[in-house]
């Protein structure tokens, strides 16, 4: 496994930490060839990205990276689980707004750009910090200011929520891949690629092993896996650690059927 609690995740590129994910998902070699990938395209983008100014630098890039280079969020297919996979990505340059921020950030750094990511609810978004400060929806390309990041969040989380700074905090690598692998298991799930989904959760718990909401999730996979002890197990856990969660009793009832599914062998 490449992701490891151990990772030094803030000294590594985000794109090469996204490649790593990939790798760990798909239980393949495709590392060397996604870092191959990226070089080809920080070649392609920097003759399109020439001005002097940080602000035009930045119209440069963005007009570069969806126009000449037509990345673009795949509006038809959003829950494809190629979207998710950063190789594939950079292969088809349609996917969702975390992949392609990350993408958007690896190249932005290339032409010595002043970038961070941003895991604002329901949309990842890219903030360019030289100069001007602008909010970025990698999905669309458009900029974000505060009113639609209002409308946005309000539309994510409920009509009396209000837009405060932590909203848009910067977000760590390790905040990143975390939500990249949380996107690309439901991505997985949706498409009933469950071994996949599984390994996600896998690594999501290498980063986190006690979190009884992660290790519930992994309890649901197995179940669809047809392995009723480890689901009963992992139900048990959230049942203990989150007793008040309504979805505790929903699980009791569950494990009781599990228990009914159980072969016992003499």
């Amino acid at each position: 496994m490449n992701i490891r609690q151990d990772t030094d995740f803030e000294s590594l590129d985000i794109a090469m930490l996204a490649l790593m994910a990939s790798e760990d998902i798909r239980e393949e070699p495709i590392l060397m060839d996604g870092l191959a990938m990226l070089r080809t395209l920080r070649n392609e983008i920097r003759p399109y990205v020439t001005a002097s100014s940080s602000v035009d630098r930045r119209k440069q890039l963005l007009t570069a990276f969806y126009h000449h280079l037509q990345f673009s969020g795949n509006t038809e297919n959003y829950y494809l689980p190629e979207n998710c996979l950063l190789d594939d990505v950079l292969k088809s340059r349609k996917g969702l707004p975390v992949t392609l921020g990350i993408i958007l950030m690896n190249l932005a750094h290339s032409v010595e750009l002043s970038v961070r990511g941003v895991c604002f609810p329901g949309n990842f978004l890219v903030h360019f910090t030289d100069e001007e400060d602008v909010y970025i929806d990698p999905f669309t390309g458009a900029e974000w200011d505060k009113t639609h990041q209002s409308l946005m969040l309000r539309a994510s989380l409920g009509n009396l929520t209000e837009l405060t700074s932590d909203h848009l905090a910067h977000a760590s690598n390790k905040e990143i891949i975390k939500r990249l692998l949380s996107v690309a298991k439901g991505c997985l799930l949706q498409s009933q690629l469950l071994p996949e989904a599984l390994r996600c959760s896998e690594v999501l718990l290498t980063l986190n092993p006690d979190d009884p909401y992660e290790i519930r999730d992994r309890g649901l996979v197995y179940e669809q896996l047809e392995c009723p002890q480890l689901a009963a197990s992992d139900y048990a856990y959230f049942i203990e650690h989150c007793p008040k969660d309504p979805v505790s009793s929903v699980l009791k009832v569950q494990m009781a059927l599990l228990d009914d599914r159980t072969v016992v062998v003499h």
